[in-house]
């Protein structure tokens, strides 16, 4: 086999058909973070997303030989097999994940990790917490919208390849990003005004329980 970086998807995928079951290993390792952002974007534990991670590429391997390359990309295929199994979970689990609090002024863009050499590494909790912060307020959204926005902002997809593998047109996509960022800001600001709501009665209560309170 010539350089693995130069092997196209399909071709790694021969090589496992053909016997060569350290291929798939290259395959994984080219498709685990971003099917671990994708799984993550619907699914709040960090244990559940690395066990659904796991289980998609299980699966692919499993059924590599139904993948056709003349139907679509592989990319499309492994991605369509991570969506029925955060599906499944979902319906099996029958629970969401718990919605973090978050400030109005925290959009998709804005509040992704930064993973250049030169940010601050004290400033790395901060980050995450962003970042679990975002997976959870986009998992309040509807699938295929939270699917094409994690592509687009997690994978760094652009439109076309977002649209190869959701099966969708490019229309569409452009359509699901720009109504789901505005979606997202949205219930950004809802729930920035019910977090304040809740601050403001517990503050009253908490002063109230140290006496009578006099209003003047």
């Amino acid at each position: 086999m010539q350089s693995v970086p130069d092997v196209t998807d399909e071709g790694l995928v021969q090589a496992v058909l053909n016997g060569d079951r350290d291929a798939f290993g290259h395959l994984v390792e080219r498709y685990k973070r971003g099917i671990a952002s994708f799984i993550g974007a619907s699914v709040r534990q960090p244990s559940d997303v690395a066990d659904l991670t796991q289980e998609t590429f299980l699966r692919a391997y499993a059924h590599l030989g139904t993948f056709n390359p003349d139907l679509g990309r592989f990319s499309t295929w492994v991605y369509h097999i991570a969506r029925n199994v955060v599906r499944t979970f979902l319906g099996r689990s029958q629970r969401r994940p718990a919605l973090a609090e978050l400030g109005e002024e925290q959009t998709l863009e804005n509040t992704l990790p930064d993973q250049s050499n030169e940010a601050d590494p004290a400033g790395g909790v901060l980050r995450a917490e962003a970042e679990a912060e975002v997976r959870a307020a986009l998992a309040e959204l509807p699938e295929r919208t939270r699917a094409v926005l994690s592509l687009r902002f997690y994978d760094n997809m652009d439109y076309q390849t977002i649209a190869s593998t959701m099966g969708l047109s490019l229309g569409n996509v452009k359509t699901l990003i720009h109504r789901g960022k505005l979606a997202l800001a949205h219930k950004l600001r809802e729930r920035e005004a019910t977090a304040q709501g809740k601050c403001a009665t517990r503050t009253f209560r908490a002063v109230g329980g140290l006496g009578e309170l006099q209003l003047v």
